[in-house]
């Protein structure tokens, strides 16, 4: 019986804005260049010109979206998993995403935005205000309705991407370099889209001192995510009833976006409570007593590890 070898990684889908299968040989050198050089303003953003026409990039690397690769007996394809967003600026392609955010919050397609306004001012030992003017938290986008008579209308919007754990990107950055003309490289080494670091110690911190004061304020916050990072969290409860009754009861509106075609489009809205959206995000729960015991008595027997986990003081 003949064994199949079968095997995927994670490794680059776009560079500097372009798929990495549609650069040219002196492209993807050019690119080896300015990625371990850490040269990136050298190179335009695709994405955020849509907003600043001579826009650069801002990765280290300019690796923009990630994406899983197989190997089936030596043989490399693209898997059908949808891509990883690894640079917020990927959510800014046309518009659409903060275009689509300005219809759902604010009932405009086409509002105002203001880039990282700052919120969380830092305090001294006294809890006061530190006097210096420096910031410890922003939000990334406020959106304002254009045509407001009675005051402002507006909304906060929050974008996350997905970072990535694993070695240096260099060994991927020299394979492509160096792939031949229609070849497509397996990825050089085991890297994953870090979930776990992207929402629940950096996302849901956020989420629970900024929603909370703009509840307050009676302004609405939502997060722009794609396929991957909301398939990450656990189950979700959704408010029910008609548009107008989610939104004015939600805490965080989840605004999921799909690739398709290479494109970043809309796909679904979730309305949601903050503590919901928080229980979703963690995506965890305590293993239980027994199951720990358990595990401390296999590692507290298995010889291997002591000297490595088991210690003797």
């Amino acid at each position: 019986m003949t064994t199949i070898s079968t095997k995927s990684r994670y490794g680059i889908h776009e560079w500097f804005g372009i798929s990495v299968s549609e650069l040219t040989t002196a492209q993807r050198n050019q690119h080896l260049k300015s990625a371990v050089a850490k040269n990136v303003l050298a190179h335009a953003c695709p994405f955020a010109a849509a907003l600043i026409p001579d826009a650069t990039c801002s990765k280290p690397g300019g690796v923009c979206t990630l994406r899983k690769y197989e190997e089936i007996d030596g043989h490399v394809t693209v898997s059908a998993e949808a891509p990883v967003t690894v640079c917020p600026q990927r959510f800014l392609q046309d518009l659409n995403l903060l275009r689509w955010a300005g219809s759902v919050m604010l009932q405009s397609d086409h509002p105002i935005a203001i880039k990282e306004i700052p919120f969380l001012a830092k305090l001294d030992k006294n809890d006061s205000d530190d006097g210096d003017g420096k910031k410890a938290g922003r939000i990334d986008w406020v959106l304002v309705h254009p045509k407001t008579k009675a005051g402002l209308k507006w909304c906060a919007i929050e974008s996350q991407a997905v970072y990535f754990s694993g070695r240096s990107m260099v060994s991927e950055f020299e394979s492509w370099a160096m792939a031949k003309p229609g070849s497509m490289p397996f990825p050089t080494e085991t890297r994953r889209p870090d979930y776990r670091s992207s929402g629940p110690k950096r996302l849901a911190p956020q989420l629970q001192v900024k929603v909370p004061e703009l509840r307050n304020w009676g302004a609405k916050t939502a997060v722009i995510v794609d396929e991957y990072f909301f398939s990450q969290m656990s189950a979700l409860p959704e408010l029910r009833g008609s548009t107008d009754d989610r939104l004015a009861n939600a805490d965080v509106v989840w605004l999921v976006a799909k690739y398709e075609n290479g494109k970043l489009i809309p796909s679904r809205t979730v309305f949601s409570r903050l503590d919901d959206s928080i229980r979703a995000l963690n995506a965890t729960r305590p293993v239980g007593k027994t199951a720990f015991e358990a595990e401390i008595q296999s590692t507290l027997h298995d010889a291997k590890k002591l000297g490595r986990r088991v210690f003797r003081l």
